[in-house]
C-alpha cells in the first residue's frame, strides 16, 4: 500500500512537470487602439498575396504585445520582409471589434514589413472599457 502511494506520488510529480513549453523566438509586435494597448486578442497573419491560409498567429498580453508563432504553435514564426495582412479577434477582451477586422480579405491592417522596424498594428477609435 505504501509502495503504491509512493509510486502514485512520483507519477503525479513527474506529469505536472511535463506540460507544454511556450513557443518563443517569433517576430514580436504590438496591437493598439488609438495608441492604447489591446489585450486578450488573437492576431492572425497572412501573406498579402495568399489570404486564404494564415501563416501564423499571436495572442496579445495586457500591454498589447504579441509574439508570432506558426499554425498549431508548431514553432516560432519569423517574418521575412514583405507585405502582410492581419485579422484580429477577441479571445476574452470586452472590446467590440468592427466585423471587417475579423477577416483577412476585409481587414485594413496591412503592413509592408521590414525587419528593421517594429511591427505595430493600430485599430483606431475603439471604445475601451472603463
Amino acid at each position: 500500500m505504501i509502495r503504491s502511494l509512493i509510486l502514485a506520488s512520483f507519477a503525479l510529480v513527474t506529469l505536472v512537470g511535463c506540460g507544454p513549453t511556450p513557443v518563443t523566438g517569433g517576430t514580436t509586435g504590438v496591437l493598439t487602439t488609438s495608441g492604447n494597448p489591446l489585450g486578450e486578442m488573437q492576431v492572425n497573419v497572412f501573406r498579402a498575396d495568399g489570404l486564404d491560409m494564415p501563416i501564423g498567429f499571436g495572442t496579445t498580453a495586457a500591454d498589447g504585445s504579441f509574439e508570432l508563432v506558426q499554425p498549431a504553435a508548431a514553432g516560432p514564426l519569423v517574418l521575412t520582409p514583405g507585405k502582410y495582412r492581419f485579422s484580429v479577434e477577441s479571445i476574452g477582451s470586452p472590446v467590440l471589434l468592427p466585423k471587417k477586422y475579423g477577416s483577412a480579405t476585409t481587414s485594413p491592417l496591412e503592413v509592408e514589413w521590414r525587419s528593421d522596424q517594429p511591427l505595430a498594428l493600430d485599430i483606431p477609435g475603439l471604445k475601451l472599457p472603463k
